[in-house]
């Protein structure tokens, strides 16, 4: 009698047992993938062979959680550190990859474009303050020229780059298409990543491949001082 297809459960503790992503196929096999990665499957498409993945998330020195997805959309995340398994998960960033290896859509993103053109804004403030000589950071002139939405022509006050930036009538489908044919450069994904990811999932990866938000303004406070970080503040799209 054939050996039945692993369950989620039983996938995500062989991933976690051998530190490394796991592939199911109707064959009945379970392949192991021991390629190091914090984001196994990535750009990877599995054909109907395969039925089910599970793969550990995160670098193997910090603590991951396993998740684990079959053809029919079922998943589910497996923390090693506390043997819990957890089936509502669907909200799961970490889900993304291995459900677009299957060719399962994600959810769709919430946060707005504009909130994507902020982050990318304030990293590229970061890296131009970095540059600059200590004690002489950048003034506005250069630094609203450096948003990826600004208008042709002389940067106009912060709060009309805020107010430009936050009526753009841009959605993620459009984003996506635009970074996919070349014809939009400023988001962080490549484009052959781009026509990997469906929607939603290609705008979590671009949220992703940012530096968190909140230690961004941290150092741009420190480095711009108050009355240069209020400028790029009042730059900044609110809802």
């Amino acid at each position: 009698m054939p050996t039945a297809i692993p369950t989620l459960t039983e996938l995500a503790t062989i991933a976690h047992t051998n530190r490394c992503s796991v592939v199911a196929t109707h064959r009945r096999h379970v392949l192991l993938d021991d390629t190091a990665s914090p984001l196994p499957f990535l750009g990877m498409r599995f054909g109907p062979a395969v039925e089910a993945v599970a793969a550990p998330i995160g670098p193997h020195d910090h603590r991951t959680i396993v998740v684990a997805v079959d053809r029919s959309g079922e998943a589910i995340a497996f923390d090693p550190a506390t043997g819990r398994i957890e089936s509502d998960i669907q909200r799961l960033t970490a889900l993304d990859p291995p459900r677009r290896t299957l060719g399962l859509a994600t959810r769709p993103c919430r946060r707005p474009v504009w909130a994507l053109a902020n982050l990318v804004w304030l990293d590229r403030v970061l890296a131009a303050t970095l540059d600059a000589p200590l004690g002489d950071p950048p003034q506005w002139l250069e630094l609203g020229r450096l948003h990826p939405l600004a208008e042709a022509g002389p940067p106009s006050s912060p709060e009309v780059l805020a107010h430009h930036t936050r009526h753009q009538p841009a959605t993620w489908a459009a984003l996506r298409a635009g970074s996919i044919e070349g014809t939009t450069t400023w988001t962080p994904v490549r484009p052959a990543l781009a026509s990997w990811f469906d929607e939603g999932s290609f705008a979590r990866h671009c949220f992703a491949s940012l530096p968190d938000l909140d230690i961004v303004a941290a150092d741009l406070h420190e480095l711009l001082g108050p009355s240069g970080w209020r400028r790029v503040l009042s730059g900044l799209a609110r809802p």
